[in-house]
């Protein structure tokens, strides 16, 4: 049986999908419970003090946890209860139950710009000062210390910034912007990414077994292999022709009024446009390769349409 949380998220909800394609025996947590599906759901609340029922984990043998704040303005507070503090209480009564195999989705903003590798431990990184990746940074090593001592194998899937065919955060800003906007933004910051459907197929290879802890990677750094600035992001997800590049003195502004909308400190859209993570060949995950590309999934998007 395999517990998933998040199921409703963008990466959960896709993951949900390919494992009930697969037949896999399937369980659900979260908030609100659901009638409406085939899979078994059971009401848990990360953000709650109260540890999970022992009910959560008859049958359990792999726990995929995608659940969590994903929003980059939420409080700290907010972030330590439930990426932290949630996600630490899940694995306790995870590796207490005798889960055998327990898979984390971290994020690749736990690795610094200038790291030599990206599937080190968190503890060699110096802590993020994004309040996001700074949660995702002491869930790892909280899931460490509990799972060090346990028969409960740990996989940290560390991914880029995903995409699809529909966009979340900040693709989901500049997508829309661009529908209109006559200029791609500069090339400014860096970043990894990967393709969601990539992804899910990377989770499932981890719950089968086939990448991740059971063989030995016990953290996995998830990429299409590329390297994207605003610009090249901004072409691939423009649909029509553009008057040239946009300059950074006009996206400066432009990101300023948006803050003010927003009601966001002045500069954040600027700083998340023009911030670089680290970019760069992640080494080889066994039993998975990434098929797609930021490009691709435009080009493809394309000739549907």
């Amino acid at each position: 049986m395999i517990l998933l949380t998040g199921a409703t998220g963008y990466v959960g909800a896709a993951l949900r999908a390919a494992l009930e394609q697969r037949a896999l025996p399937l369980l659900l947590a979260g908030r609100n419970t659901e009638t409406k599906r085939e899979s078994s759901w059971i009401q848990y609340d990360l953000a709650g003090i109260e540890p999970p029922s022992d009910a959560l984990f008859a049958g359990v043998s792999c726990v995929v946890h995608c659940a969590g704040l994903a929003h980059r303005h939420a409080r700290e507070s907010d972030f330590r209860r439930v990426n932290v503090e949630g996600a630490a209480r899940l694995a306790k009564a995870a590796v207490d139950a005798g889960v055998a195999h327990f898979v984390y989705v971290s994020s690749m903003n736990v690795v610094p710009a200038h790291a030599l590798s990206p599937q080190e431990a968190a503890e060699q990184y110096p802590e993020p000062s994004e309040g996001y990746a700074a949660s995702k940074w002491r869930a790892e090593q909280a899931l460490m210390e509990l799972c060090a001592n346990s028969s409960c194998m740990l996989t940290i899937v560390r991914p880029g910034l995903v995409y699809d065919t529909e966009f979340t955060a900040n693709l989901r800003t500049i997508d829309r912007l661009l529908r209109w906007w006559p200029f791609v933004l500069p090339a400014v910051g860096r970043r990894c990414m990967v393709g969601r459907a990539d992804l899910v197929d990377l989770l499932v290879s981890c719950v089968l077994c086939d990448s991740g802890s059971p063989i030995g990677e016990g953290i996995i750094s998830a990429t299409d292999g590329e390297c994207y600035d605003a610009q090249r992001i901004s072409r691939a997800l423009s649909m029509t022709s553009k008057w040239g590049v946009m300059p950074r003195w006009m996206c400066r502004v432009g990101g300023a009024l948006l803050d003010w909308r927003e009601g966001y400190p002045i500069g954040t859209s600027w700083q998340g446009l023009s911030v670089s993570h680290w970019c760069g060949i992640a080494p080889a995950i066994t039993g998975w390769r990434p098929f797609q590309t930021l490009e691709s999934r435009s080009m493809d998007e394309r000739s549907a349409a």
